[in-house]
């Protein structure tokens, strides 16, 4: 009797949608090729989430676009890796198709930002993260864990308790890389300039293409659809791309004159048309902008362009303490953390101080040189202040030879603190300020680094009712000893009606003395004012601008100090900050602006 014709067996239609394996690598074991198909989309995943905070940032502000980030980013991979245990297509159909979507993904993203204004801080964030995030990292981790079911589980079990502990490598990993990629991601984007959260969201596109599906036609549309985003959208970096986003930005009366993706986020420098003034932005904060000097303000006297912020100006007061003996400019040192724009920086250098600037971002310093007039007769330490400060106030000692003895003959000579005339002290990120910059241990370091008759001026945005405001206020006093003094860069707002609440968010500029001895200010002269029209308005501190020091004086503030173990604890009060400061910039300039980037 003829043996009957052997079947091929069933599909038991648990199969995911992973591509073709290549011949190529047919002698790698199945179960290998699977763990290395489930890493790839685990990676990709990862990427994508970082991708999107990014995207978001400039937009909603880091710190408001971050708020439950890691709470829905790991809702999102139990989604798709609880699913995988109950629904497994025949196929794997809609897998295929997720390419296209990780291409046009991006471009809805960026769609949904022209409502933003209307959306809010809340359901803002919470679809453009969907769309560029959510959307993709479900199926991602859905198709990592389905791919990668352990060796030899597809031929033992199918059963959901298999697939649940073969798949929970893929899950560990994904949120492993989760929490590892923000610094790796951005780091990569500051490096390539021709980079961008948008184009990299087209690239994760492309690898998807080439990994997940076996159809052309599928690969093709992916290609096609990324090709023409990266070429045509105004969030991208090509030629055309600016050319139609100043296209869009003409006709609100703004011009882009540069932008690029730094270390710090999203920079670029816009200039108003109608008005003639110029800002520099980061993210959805402004680092300062000038009244640009037109021919009709050449009219008017104006002789150089001016300031948009009267705090900048203030802070070059710190030029105007009294103190003995009084330094000649051409014999002062300078120390300036944080760049912006460079208006107190230029001042200093344009009155023949010897300055310093110290600037994490290298693209801040390079667009205040090219579009703000910042002279190149300065010292530039581009790096972290934080680590540089502590470098400075506590140098190394002199090295050991192999030996054991000294690199340097006896006597060690210890090295020398270089110490400075001036110091100010103006930092922002995110909407708030960084309160690394601002802890005890921080301001000891920057206060060893005064001059014994040296004098600093620290600026700090925020609401004097609150407690953190208060903590870092009161931080800087007794960082000085209680040599200083508090103003606001504006008269404090007065209320209509008693049941009207009086706004206290400033910008708060603290002058302090190294010395012993009150703070008080000489008057400035003609040549202070380097022939500003607004220096003469606020150059000099202002007594109805004086206010007292919150805790100053009060039981137990001098344990009331920021310290660094207690940074994280006020995440809390630096979200509430930043949303309040994203009101704040739409109302310097309209949302349809900021969603342009």
């Amino acid at each position: 009797m003829a043996p009957k014709e052997a079947k091929p067996p069933k599909d038991s239609g648990n199969t995911v949608s992973t591509p073709q394996q290549d011949d190529s690598l047919s002698w790698m074991p199945q179960g290998l090729r699977d763990m290395g198909l489930s890493t790839f989309l685990i990676v990709m995943a990862a990427i994508t989430s970082r991708i999107s905070q990014l995207s978001l940032a400039p937009v909603y502000g880091s710190i408001p676009s971050s708020v439950n980030h890691q709470a829905a980013i790991a809702a999102s991979a139990l989604i798709g890796w609880t699913t995988q245990w109950y629904w497994r297509p025949s196929g794997g159909a809609p897998v295929q198709y997720l390419p296209i979507w990780a291409a046009c993904a991006p471009a809805l993203t960026c769609l949904s930002f022209q409502f933003s204004d209307s959306l809010g801080l809340v359901w803002g964030p919470v679809v453009g993260e969907f769309l560029s995030c959510h959307s993709l990292v479900i199926p991602l981790v859905y198709a990592a864990a389905a791919s990668y079911d352990g060796p030899d589980v597809k031929q033992t079990s199918s059963g959901p308790l298999a697939h649940l502990f073969s798949s929970v490598p893929s899950l560990g990993l994904f949120l492993a890389l989760d929490w590892m990629m923000p610094e790796v991601v951005s780091k990569f984007i500051a490096t390539w300039s021709f980079l961008n959260p948008f184009n990299a969201h087209l690239i994760v596109a492309l690898y998807l293409a080439l990994m997940l599906t076996e159809r052309r036609a599928i690969a093709v549309a992916t290609i096609s659809i990324a090709t023409v985003l990266a070429l045509a959208s105004p969030y991208g970096n090509s030629p055309i791309s600016t050319t139609i986003l100043n296209n869009t930005l003409n006709s609100q009366d703004w011009t882009l004159l540069a932008r690029q993706w730094s270390n710090t986020g999203y920079l670029s420098v816009l200039e108003n048309t109608n008005a003639n003034y110029r800002v520099m932005r980061c993210d959805h904060s402004l680092l300062g902008g000038e009244w640009q000097l037109t021919a009709q303000r050449r009219n008017q006297g104006w002789k150089i362009s001016e300031s948009i912020y009267a705090a900048f100006h203030m802070l070059e007061a710190v030029r105007l303490m009294d103190v003995e003996p009084q330094i000649p400019d051409s014999e002062a040192q300078a120390l300036i953390i944080g760049l912006g724009i460079g208006t107190a920086p230029k001042a200093f250098i344009e009155h023949g101080i010897n300055t310093t600037i110290v600037e994490l971002d290298p693209v801040v310093h390079q667009l205040a040189t090219d579009y703000f007039s910042l002279p190149n007769k300065h010292t530039p330490v581009l790096t972290d202040a934080i680590a540089w400060v502590h470098s400075q106030a506590h140098p190394s000692l002199p090295e050991e030879d192999s030996d054991g003895s000294n690199a340097t003959p006896d006597p060690i000579q210890v090295p020398e603190i270089k110490q400075y005339d001036y110091i100010i002290h103006d930092v922002f990120t995110g909407g708030a300020e960084p309160l690394p910059l601002f802890t005890a241990s921080f301001l000891a370091s920057l206060r060893s680094l005064l001059k014994p008759n040296g004098v600093a001026a620290l600026n700090y945005a925020g609401d004097l009712t609150l407690p953190l405001t208060a903590k870092v206020l009161n931080t800087i006093d007794r960082a000085f000893d209680g040599h200083c003094a508090l103003y606001r860069d504006s008269a404090p707002p007065k209320s209509s009606s008693p049941s009207e609440p009086v706004d206290t968010f400033a910008n708060y500029i603290v002058f302090c003395r190294n010395a012993l001895g009150p703070v008080t200010f000489r008057q400035p002269t003609a040549a202070d004012f380097l022939d500003s029209i607004s220096r003469r308005q606020h150059l000099y501190p202002r007594p109805e601008f004086a206010v007292e020091f919150p805790l100053r004086g009060k039981e137990g503030a001098e344990k009331e100090v920021l310290r660094d173990e207690e940074v994280g604890e006020w995440k809390r009060e630096q979200e509430e900050s930043a949303k309040r400061h994203w009101g704040i910039m739409r109302v310097v300039m309209p949302g349809r602006i900021w969603g342009m980037y």
